[in-house]
């Protein structure tokens, strides 16, 4: 079991109660929030390698085949990477490590992913009054979602509040798929950019192996409200369950998930500005 693992389950999992009711009831709710946690984990990780190996097969077909450039496929799957091009060269200037930029960058990113499930509550119709009224009508709304309705199990949720907080916390799972991309696409370029596909895939390796597993991680602390809003949506009203998403919010041990998860995101970090880089020469 991981360091990061253990920081869920020894916070999750307290000895059972079985002289109090309540308790009891409370620790079985706290080990099936648990569960749910880990099947997000390893369906966000899934996620990652199912999109790699389908777009690394395809970047091989559209040049193979339909003999598109390599250089062509290879800015595409960097085109997200390019946005933060004047954050490394800002970086750079003030004669910060790459690493530590590297780190920095994908921090803010999974700090991002984890408040998502803390912006849940907007989507309640039931709380139209409170603060920030603004934004509440905003992600409410009153229409029928339709632009997002293609996403997997989305056309058959009814209520549009249970649709738009779904979709919401489905963002984790999205991105990894475009992570898988970009990365299967890359990789399928490296034969001809960089003299062979080993090179592509051992380039990925010494920090991905930290990488994958911690953002994921951090997005499955989202991903796991999105896997109860499928369970129950539809059986239960608006108050129910984001009462439901309300006690799994409270069950997240954020302040050991947030330092574990930053801590091996440094790591991929160092790692990737110093020995990624090296083996493509960069």
């Amino acid at each position: 079991m991981s360091v990061i693992q253990r920081q869920w389950v020894d916070h999750d999992i307290p000895a059972l109660d079985y002289f109090n009711p309540d308790r009891y009831r409370e620790n079985q709710a706290n080990m099936s929030y648990t569960a749910l946690f880990y099947s997000a984990w390893r369906r966000l990780i899934g996620a990652y390698l199912l999109s790699f190996g389908l777009s690394f097969f395809c970047g091989i077909f559209f040049i193979e085949i339909f003999r598109v450039a390599p250089e062509t496929l290879f800015e595409i799957s960097t085109k997200r990477l390019s946005y933060a091009v004047p954050v490394f060269d800002f970086g750079a200037k003030l004669g910060i490590d790459n690493g530590i930029v590297l780190f920095a960058w994908n921090g803010l990113g999974a700090l991002a992913t984890i408040s998502m499930l803390y912006g849940a509550p907007l989507f309640n119709p039931d709380n139209l009054s409170l603060f920030p009224q603004t934004i509440r009508k905003a992600f409410c709304g009153t229409r029928k979602m339709k632009l997002l309705c293609f996403l997997p199990g989305c056309s058959v949720i009814e209520e549009e509040a249970h649709r738009r907080v779904y979709v919401w916390l489905m963002v984790p799972w999205l991105g990894m798929i475009l992570l898988g991309v970009e990365s299967g696409l890359a990789v399928s370029t490296s034969a001809h950019i960089f003299g062979s596909y080993v090179m592509g895939i051992v380039s990925l390796i010494p920090h991905g192996v930290v990488e994958i597993p911690a953002i994921s991680f951090a997005g499955a602390v989202t991903f796991a409200a999105h896997l109860l809003v499928r369970k129950h949506a539809g059986g239960e009203r608006d108050g129910e369950l984001f009462a439901e998403l309300e006690n799994y919010k409270r069950s997240v041990p954020l302040q050991k998930c947030v330092p574990g998860v930053l801590l091996f995101l440094l790591i991929a970090g160092l790692v990737e500005g110093h020995v990624s880089l090296g083996i493509l020469g960069l």
